[in-house]
């Protein structure tokens, strides 16, 4: 039976945004709040797992647009910025003087981005799989992972010319953005399926064709796709776009003042989404912080492997500050 939440609640932003808010565990223990990837993917329960509830208090939220946030979706006054705004208004709103920050993917960029402006408000961080927001990233994950997955990339690119294959983020971002809602599922669908390729690739499933590839249905490939679906890829297309309204620069120096705070980089070797080099760059940029290689780890937090090191680093975090 999943942890009960002592706490739930809807934080209004103050600017047409409403946040899921969860608190579970100890009320009067060490607090810590988990960033969750993205963006707008939305947070899960299942990351109570790594914590020791009866000795620490953890906060969960939905970030602007995702998950149980409302309105789901919604881009306007959503952007990096607001995002860390929103992550000091529920410390102060929940009176939390300092907190560990865990963050994955999408959610290790935005710590770092939390670090940069409130660090003296941090005891530890934890930082998972992380991405530095950098267009390395992004021409690696839509163009030359194509060589890892290429059914599933020539699937996704299918009836696109040369000129809308050779920028894959920016035509998916234009369709998604777009007011042509048929296009925006289109693309929706495209990103999802390359996506979940790319996660099967990781586990070391081969990137075979479906059985079905080359006489699909038209009409299920017309369908609408969820529209949880629908509003996460949005919001990535809307944040990934923009390189997330931030620099790979922003980030390690961000790192670099952290040097003060136990910092924790758990990365897995077999991480196809977020190179193992960034790791590197920030253990460079920090060399104080404790660099965690996950041997055969991927990126999801859900493999066993990446989630015994997150359990174990959070446990000597929390630990360490007594």
């Amino acid at each position: 039976m999943p942890p009960q939440a002592f706490d739930q609640q809807m934080l209004d932003t103050g600017d047409g945004h409403r946040l899921y808010l969860a608190q579970y565990g100890k009320p009067s223990a060490p607090a810590a709040v988990v960033l969750h990837g993205g963006p707008g993917s939305g947070t899960s329960p299942s990351v109570l797992e790594w914590f020791d509830l009866s000795r620490q208090r953890v906060v969960l939220f939905d970030q602007r647009g995702a998950g149980q946030s409302v309105p789901h979706g919604e881009l306007q006054n959503n952007d990096s910025q607001r995002l860390v705004g929103d992550i000091e208004l529920i410390r102060t709103r929940l009176g939390i003087e300092q907190w560990m920050v865990v963050g994955g993917s999408w959610g290790a960029t935005l710590a770092l981005m939390y670090a940069a402006s409130h660090a003296e408000h941090i005891r530890g961080m934890v930082l998972r799989g992380s991405f530095l927001a950098s267009a390395r990233e992004l021409y690696w994950f839509f163009q030359s992972l194509r060589a890892m997955v290429p059914q599933a990339w020539a699937q996704m690119t299918h009836g696109w010319n040369e000129a809308q294959q050779a920028d894959v983020l920016r035509t998916l971002s234009h369709a998604l953005l777009s007011s042509d809602t048929a296009q925006a599922h289109d693309a929706a669908r495209r990103w999802s399926h390359y996506e979940s390729a790319l996660m099967r690739a990781m586990e070391g499933k081969l990137d075979t064709p479906a059985a079905s590839s080359k006489s699909q249905d038209a009409a299920k490939q017309q369908e609408p796709v969820a529209e949880r679906t629908l509003g996460k890829y949005r919001l990535q297309a809307h944040y990934l776009s923009q390189h997330c309204f931030c620099t790979e620069a922003d980030l390690l120096e961000a790192a670099a003042a952290m040097h003060d705070e136990p910092m924790v980089i758990i990365h897995g070797t077999h991480d196809l989404i977020c190179p193992p080099e960034n790791a590197i760059k920030l253990k460079a940029a920090n060399p104080q912080a404790r660099l965690v290689w996950v041997e055969r780890g991927t990126h999801t937090p859900a493999d066993p492997l990446i989630a015994s090191a997150l359990t174990d680093a959070i446990a000597g975090l929390r630990q360490s500050n007594r």
